[in-house]
């Protein structure tokens, strides 16, 4: 089953407008009816439609850009009559889309495009209408401008005066006083046009809404009858209607014939009062035929209709977005969330000695020692031979990229060739440089990690190793929720605090093991991890335990409260690698950088609050799409981030991005959701099936998952190191093959236990 992307890249539109408005302006893309540009606060408001078209878009961007940088924001607020208004805008898009395209040509080809697709769709409103007889010259304007001027127009000799004031125009104050005089213009062509016999039935009228929609007389009256007087009752009402044909929209017509059947008439003050009511508007054509209080505005109804039109490919279920900030990290000491290798030493230290007076420590440290030294000594021979297959594969891919080019010189030894060759010159190997290495790890230390931590420690240990031997720079992180003198009511300290950012929660993001360590420390902290996987695993776990290891192991000192396993900020521990990230690969001058997560579960959801400017926050609208700002970069998502939050840091700092999945139990419902595309249901139990069979083989299966360049499942129950002592092996006949057969089966099962770094030695070969 492939998948179509039919979803418009938003982060590219925003970037073009960027461009064509020639500033930072801030892109937003919501529940809108048209694009608009606020140009006060610099933000572009793009509608969602309901089948995007990229013409359209960028025709949308274009033209709003261009309001950006020639629209003054004053001076369009102050218009407030609306049929003025009408007119000011039409001639305005004029200027201003002549303006962007002749600075970006580019846009033309969109403009044409865009047009063309809308009008198809009918948004102009000119459909079954003659453009040069059922349209009144601000409407002209419009579609001539719109359509580049690709329209069959006939334009009378008004017409073109009209069009040559238009193009004249060169800024916002030239607009709004051609727009004045077109509009006083276009009113008493209604006023000359009314006292004509066909104003109700002219065309242009008729679509300007501006005649008597109303009958001339009730049927239904005239056969019913009221007796005898029903003849001069008629010819009352055509003498009125003559009447008020003739005075079309004149209010002191209307008050005389008024006052006339009533035997009274208004003052002055109330006639005054009624003008200063409808000032702003217009007065000559604001009112139907017959008195009618039905405004008849003089407004471009191609405008209109684009607007109105708009609405119906508005994809009405998309509620729209709510845009906010990632908040920066803040690495101030004592309110950050990063704790340092030092820190978290002393803390260990500090909480270990405060323990004596609890356990005895000398017996637990004396069987921590034996049990560590043990299990890196069993380690040594097996990270070593990894080291020499790391080597030699380099050894091989440079190998692979060498190349011969001819020098120019001489061989003497090839002269006697010269008669039949034309090789006559020496040759010299190029063999290109490797690239530097660097690697980062995340460690997820929450709670459901518990039975698997101390595996998970022993093949990071493995790990980190080999880094040390092959000299490849490498941080080690852990995370959690927990937190030293962790209040809930306080304000967090570990982000900034800026309205419009969202409100992420405090969290403890330990670095645990360096390359800057020397090797006393970098021992110590290893020591100290092996210690800490330990104490969960005896907490968490039954195993049967020599009785006195147990012992030994019932003296455990335990871990400080601020590094007890938690819940699951993962999302929080990427945006603090977001920053950590390009600092390492700057500092260490890193050309192929791995970044490693080791989890069992998702990260936290994010609370998706908002900081408001007077300090409090904007709750989460589940109705809306959230749309996250990292970095000059925006995504959406309604639900957790952490895709989304790996593709931008892959995109961002070019990083390759490996993550390992700490599965508890390999059933098929646990492999169900990473098996991916699948043409039917036989495909995909034959896939479960074929993972079952990888897990079993290799302790680890790679399938796809988004924001990951490789993603490996791992069964934990498999994840013990495992290493071979020949002694122990059970030899029936004792001859040499059986012999070679025991050795060959212990060594693969040493290499394949150590499924973490073989994975991390095939990436980066």
């Amino acid at each position: 089953m492939i998948k179509k992307d039919n979803t418009m890249n938003l982060e590219v539109k925003s970037n073009l407008a960027k461009l064509l408005a020639t500033e930072n302006i801030t892109i937003q893309h919501n529940a809108v009816k048209t694009a608009s540009f606020d140009v006060k606060n610099r933000v572009l408001t793009l509608p969602i439609f309901k089948q995007k078209s990229g013409d359209v878009y960028d025709m949308l961007i274009a033209h709003e850009c261009a309001h950006a940088l020639w629209t003054p924001y004053e001076e369009w607020q102050g218009i407030t009559n609306s049929e003025l208004r009408s007119y000011v805008n039409v001639i305005e898009d004029t200027r201003i889309d002549k303006l962007i395209q002749a600075k970006y040509p580019g846009v033309v080809k969109n403009y044409e495009n865009g047009f063309d697709i809308l009008e198809k769709q009918y948004y102009f409103g000119i459909n079954g209408r003659d453009i040069n007889k059922d349209f009144m010259i601000i409407d002209k304007i419009n579609l001539r401008s719109k359509s580049l001027n690709r329209l069959p127009f006939m334009f009378a000799p008004k017409d073109k005066e009209w069009l040559v004031k238009v193009d004249a125009v060169k800024t916002f104050k030239d607009v709004l006083t051609l727009a004045k005089e077109m509009l006083d213009w276009q009113k008493d062509q209604v006023d000359q046009m009314a006292k004509l016999p066909d104003f109700h039935t002219n065309s242009v009228i008729k679509n300007y809404d501006l005649g008597d929609d109303e009958d001339d007389f009730d049927d239904e009256d005239s056969i019913d009858g009221q007796g005898d007087n029903s003849d001069a009752d008629q010819n009352d009402d055509d003498a009125d209607e003559k009447n008020d044909f003739n005075n079309f929209g004149d209010e002191e017509a209307d008050d005389q014939k008024d006052t006339k059947q009533n035997g009274k008439s208004q003052s002055d003050d109330n006639t005054k009062d009624e003008e200063e009511e409808n000032k702003g508007e217009a007065t000559h054509h604001a009112k139907g035929a017959g008195g009618d209080d039905k405004p008849r505005l003089l407004k471009a109804i191609t405008d209109d209709s684009f607007t109105q039109k708009s609405e119906s490919l508005l994809d009405d279920k998309n509620k729209g977005y709510r845009y906010g900030k990632v908040p920066t990290p803040n690495f101030k000491d004592g309110e950050s969330a990063l704790t340092s290798y030092k820190t978290w030493l002393k803390d260990m230290n500090d909480y270990r000695i405060k323990q004596r007076q609890y356990s005895n420590i000398a017996k637990y440290d004396t069987y921590l020692d034996n049990s560590y030294k043990k299990f890196m000594n069993e380690n040594k021979k097996t990270v070593m031979y990894l080291v020499k297959e790391f080597e030699m594969k380099k050894s091989a891919q440079a190998y692979k990229r060498a190349s011969q080019d001819k020098t120019g010189i001489i061989d003497p030894l090839k002269l006697p060739q010269y008669k039949y060759s034309d090789d006559i010159f020496k040759k010299l190997t190029i063999i290109p440089d490797g690239k530097n290495h660097g690697m980062m790890m995340l460690l997820d230390w929450s709670g459901s990690m518990a039975d698997v931590l101390f595996d998970t420690v022993k093949q990071l240990i493995n790990l980190v190793e080999f880094c040390r031997k092959v000299n490849i720079p490498y941080e080690v992180y852990f995370f959690t929720s927990e937190r030293k003198n962790k209040d809930y009511d306080s304000p967090t300290t570990s982000w900034s605090r800026k309205a419009g950012e969202f409100m992420f929660e405090d969290f403890n993001l330990v670095n645990c093991v360096s390359h800057r360590m020397n090797k006393k420390v970098a021992d110590l902290a290893l020591k100290t991890l092996y210690h800490m996987g330990m104490y969960f695993d005896n907490r968490y776990t039954r195993k049967y335990v020599e009785s006195e290891d147990y012992y030994a192991q019932s003296e455990s000192w335990g871990i400080p409260s601020e590094y007890y396993l938690g819940n699951t900020p993962l999302n929080e521990s990427l945006i603090y690698i977001n920053t950590l990230l390009p600092m390492f690969k700057k500092k260490y001058d890193i050309e192929k950088m791995t970044f490693i997560t080791l989890t069992d579960g998702s990260g936290n959801y994010p609370r998706c609050d908002i900081r408001t400017s007077d300090g409090g926050k904007e709750e989460k609208d589940w109705d809306k799409t959230t749309v996250y700002q990292i970095d000059n970069k925006k995504f959406a998502e309604r639900g957790n981030i952490t895709e989304q939050l790996l593709k931008h840091i892959k995109k961002q700092h070019d990083v390759n991005i490996i993550g390992f999945y700490i599965i508890k139990r390999v059933r098929r419902w646990d492999l169900e959701k990473h098996v991916g595309e699948y043409k039917d249901y036989y495909d995909k139990y034959k896939k479960i099936d074929s993972m079952r069979k990888e897990l079993t083989k290799n302790k680890a299966v790679a399938c796809d998952s988004e924001g990951y360049d490789k993603y490996f499942l791992l069964d934990g129950k498999k994840m013990k190191v495992e290493n071979f002592d020949m002694s122990g092996a059970e030899v029936k006949k004792g001859t040499a093959s059986e012999l070679k057969r025991i050795f060959g089966k212990s060594m693969a099962n040493r290499l394949v236990s150590r499924v973490v770094l073989n994975k991390f030695i095939q990436e980066v070969a």
